[in-house]
């Protein structure tokens, strides 16, 4: 590692509080599915006379809730916990595994009900081209007795995290109204931890938690109409709501940031080349919630801003994978930026 100079301070402080950090995540734990297709259809099935279509290579990793853990795992967060539902089925054990590879306690990762589908997001791959996505676990229903289990495990991780993370990905997942309600609930008694909710549908139902959110997200959260070029507002609006720190992002122009001090821009950072924003939001969510919940180390909601915005332009960076970064990734693309 090179020698830091003053505009590294506030750099390594993030790191160093994301290093010291303990975080559960709680949500909908997917499994992206990227088969690469043959586009040589000439065989033909025998029972139905149509083409064969034939996988060359098959690449599987933890998307959702499961992406922002191991975007953690690999930030250097101390500790990182998973906390949902898996079907009993090979892509449970896939998702667990891979998880587990990349330094994330699973074993928070249920199998609780019976008809309960693991969510895979399966992309074929022709020719370097996605194709039409197929979607698993699309109609779960979370059981009472599997969102009380769920609500009991949640909770034993926060009392011993510093941080926790509530994604919401699928409106079929487990991040039910109640379950909300729940989390609301926990998170004014577990005033030790902070609370970071990353929620594609939901996030006007969050209470006591920091919002990381789109622009989108933001106006339905508040009824207001689609964004333009009032997301300054929009943010300020949510930290009024919530008395928590709000990050509302946009893509390349960075982030948006409301808390006590006001709302601000923390401008991205220009990424050359080919880019491909698939998990950059997970990307986001993980290091606002590494800094934030790092004890001792002084980072606060900027430092967060500008780390997840230096954290998601090394993902991005990274083409037709979700991807995760280094803090020595990060540290490069620290330099990059600055020169």
């Amino acid at each position: 590692m090179t020698p830091t100079t003053d505009a590294d301070d506030w750099l390594e402080a993030a790191l160093a509080a994301a290093a010291r950090a303990r975080v559960a995540v709680f949500g909908d734990f997917c499994l992206d599915a990227y088969w690469t297709i043959d586009p040589d259809e000439r065989e033909r099935s025998l029972e139905t006379d149509l083409p064969v279509r034939r996988v060359r290579t098959q690449r599987y990793a933890p998307g959702g809730a499961g992406n922002i853990a191991s975007n953690l795992a690999a930030l250097g967060v101390r500790e990182v916990r998973a906390v949902g539902l898996v079907g009993a089925d090979a892509f449970g054990r896939l998702l667990r595994d891979r998880l587990a590879e990349a330094g994330v306690d699973a074993a928070g990762l249920l199998d609780l009900q019976p008809d309960w589908q693991t969510m895979v997001y399966a992309k074929p791959v022709v020719a370097g081209v996605e194709g039409r996505r197929i979607d698993f676990g699309a109609f779960n229903v979370l059981a009472p007795a599997a969102a009380d289990a769920l609500a009991d495990r949640l909770a034993a991780a926060a009392d011993e995290a510093d941080a926790v993370v509530v994604n919401q990905q699928v409106p079929a997942g487990v991040a039910t109204l109640g379950m909300i309600d729940r989390v609301n609930a926990l998170a004014a008694d577990r005033t030790h931890a902070v609370f970071v909710a990353d929620s594609r549908h939901r996030a006007g139902r969050f209470r006591g938690c920091c919002l990381k959110l789109n622009a989108r997200e933001a106006a339905e959260a508040l009824g207001a109409p689609p964004p333009a070029d009032h997301v300054r507002d929009l943010a300020r609006r949510l930290f009024e709501r919530t008395r928590r720190a709000v990050f509302v992002t946009r893509g390349a122009r960075g982030i948006v940031l409301a808390d006590a001090e006001g709302a601000r821009d923390v401008p991205g950072v220009d990424v050359p080349g080919p880019v491909d924003p698939v998990g950059a939001g997970d990307t986001v969510a993980a290091a606002v919630a590494a800094v934030l919940g790092g004890p001792g180390c002084g980072a606060d909601a900027l430092s967060a801003a500008r780390l997840a915005n230096l954290a998601a332009a090394v993902t991005v960076a990274k083409v037709g994978v979700t991807g995760t970064a280094t803090p020595d990734e990060v540290r490069r693309a620290a330099a990059t930026a600055r020169s």
